[in-house]
């Protein structure tokens, strides 16, 4: 058997131009501490130019028009379902991650990595047996297990979350996935619209990547998987800075083993949503 253990992996993200600045962060930090083969970016085609200038010629820029076929983000803007347009990007960059499974490439096994997420410590995703190593995590959202139950018509037996800001992939495996979600859902369009038509729940998230692929490993494929938990954080912005120092991340180490510093989190998206819950209050109270 290959040692899946010095495997070196092709690292996906999706990316949009205001994480530039904290992905070029990321990249960085992929490179010394991840089995790193290539990283592959999929953006927009008009951020190109910028992405090329800030990340280096040896990244791999991936349309994200292309990536689906009949699937573009104008179109599913379009979508009739509770929350769009606004949620068509974050379902959408889901669903392209998923999509790399059939890009022409040697491996049969990618790295799904967040974009905003910093690694600080030397990581590895299969164990000695040559098992795919998943991070566990505490997130729980029902609605992502009541779209799961209608994709595959069986219950996910959750008993921890997959939500850990990056996932291995067999391609293999996933494309099974796939392939069984087109056949259990009626019509004739591809997976991904297939996903979209069956959402279930009363959110306005009702899909997660990252719980759909674990849970289905973990109940398909159980042999190819092992769960670990490592200590990290989402709460980067508010630890140090949107923008944090080499110092900073430093200091973040000692602790967690990669930290996610999402830009919900920044002063602004703050400030904001602070506005809108006390403009309303506001404007009733002086009338």
């Amino acid at each position: 058997m290959k040692n899946l253990c010095s495997e070196h992996l092709d690292v996906i993200t999706a990316c949009r131009l205001q994480d530039l600045r904290i992905l070029s962060l990321t990249a960085e930090r992929l490179r010394r501490f991840v089995p790193f083969k290539q990283l592959h970016v999929i953006t927009a085609r008009t951020n190109f130019p910028r992405f090329a200038k800030t990340l280096g010629t040896d990244v791999a820029l991936i349309d994200e028009d292309l990536m689906i076929p009949s699937m573009t983000l104008e179109r599913l803007r379009q979508f009739e379902e509770r929350g769009f347009p606004e949620a068509a990007g974050w379902y959408f960059q889901q669903l392209l991650k998923f999509a790399f499974t059939f890009q022409k490439t040697d491996d049969d096994h990618y790295l799904i990595w967040d974009a905003d997420t910093v690694p600080l410590r030397p990581l590895q995703f299969f164990d000695e047996k040559g098992r795919m190593l998943f991070t566990t995590a505490s997130e729980y959202n029902p609605d992502y297990f009541d779209t799961y139950r209608k994709l595959f018509r069986r219950d996910p037996h959750r008993e921890f979350s997959f939500i850990s800001q990056h996932i291995i992939v067999r391609k293999s495996i996933l494309r099974e996935m796939l392939e069984l979600i087109e056949k259990n859902c009626s019509g004739n369009e591809n997976w991904a619209w297939k996903i979209m038509r069956n959402l279930e729940g009363k959110t306005t998230n009702r899909f997660s990547e990252y719980e759909t692929f674990g849970h289905y490993v973990k109940n398909m494929h159980p042999s190819s998987a092992a769960f670990r938990s490592l200590p990290w954080s989402r709460d980067g912005v508010r630890l140090t800075s949107t923008h944090p120092s080499d110092s900073e991340l430093v200091n973040l180490s000692r602790k967690y083993a990669f930290v996610a510093f999402e830009s919900s989190h920044g002063f602004l998206r703050r400030a904001k949503g602070k506005m809108k819950t006390w403009l309303p209050r506001l404007f009733s109270t002086a009338n």
